[in-house]
């Protein structure tokens, strides 16, 4: 047996001896992050940025659970994604599952609450009631996102992309816009105290449940250690923990 193999076995044996009931390895787990409250919130704090929110949250319990720490990488969206891809990060929290994105990242088997998304549009134009409204319409999306509800009627709409969602109701404010899908909780929060002249329609697209998701070219997935971390996750959604933490940080909708 080479050396090598043989001194990573005993490695290994050495951490399950150690370790107990609980992970057989322990990792530092790399979170590409981009701040969208309250699902994932950073706050600049001038030193080393805090990280709360409600997958943020869920993520570390599980990992606290499984022996696991984490370093979070503050990214923009689309960013997140292709360091998903390339291998640069090992987790994202939150994106939605689509075959695209499942040929570079292993979605763990305990879906977040879904999260439905909420249009936004001008003041005073008419309220959008169906998705077919916006056919003809230019609507921001964030860089990235995945829509699938509004996806039969690509051709017709003129997508407009941006790196954060702040960004998008401006230009929504400013009339260059004509309507906004947006998470409904993070427009509670992003506007919360904001003097834009925007509204809510009448129409929200269904929720696209939300995953912890892994990098296939991570070696947290290559091994298969994250199996235990995918255990507490299924336990916590199961006894009830998810939904302790997304109430915490659940705002009244707009």
């Amino acid at each position: 047996m080479p050396g090598f193999v043989r001194y990573r076995i005993a490695f290994y044996a050495l951490i399950l001896f150690c370790g107990g009931g609980r992970s057989a390895f322990a990792a530092e787990l790399v979170i590409a992050i981009n701040d969208a409250p309250p699902y994932r919130i950073v706050i600049d704090t001038g030193r080393e940025p805090e990280f709360s929110g409600i997958y943020v949250e869920v993520l570390k319990e599980a990992a606290s659970r499984a022996g696991h720490s984490l370093r979070f990488d503050v990214v923009p969206f689309r960013r997140a994604l292709y360091l998903m891809e390339e291998g640069g990060a090992d987790i994202m929290l939150g994106p939605n599952r689509t075959a695209d994105r499942e040929k570079f990242m292993y979605f763990f088997d305990a879906p977040l609450p879904d999260e439905p998304k909420a249009i936004y549009q001008q003041g005073l134009s008419r309220d959008i009631r169906q998705v077919e409204e916006l056919v003809g319409q230019y609507v921001g999306v964030l860089r990235g996102a995945s829509y699938p509800h509004a996806l039969a009627f690509e051709d017709g709409i003129q997508w407009v992309e941006a790196a954060d969602y702040l960004t998008l109701f401006r230009m929504l404010n400013q009339r260059h816009l004509d309507a906004v899908i947006v998470p409904e909780l993070l427009a509670a929060d992003l506007l919360a105290g904001k003097k834009l002249a925007v509204r809510k329609a009448s129409l929200v697209l269904q929720g696209e449940p939300s995953f912890i998701a892994l990098s296939r070219k991570s070696v947290f997935f290559l091994d298969r250690d994250y199996r235990s971390l995918e255990q507490e996750l299924i336990k916590m959604r199961d006894d009830g923990t998810f939904g302790e933490i997304y109430h915490r940080y659940a705002k009244p909708k707009l």
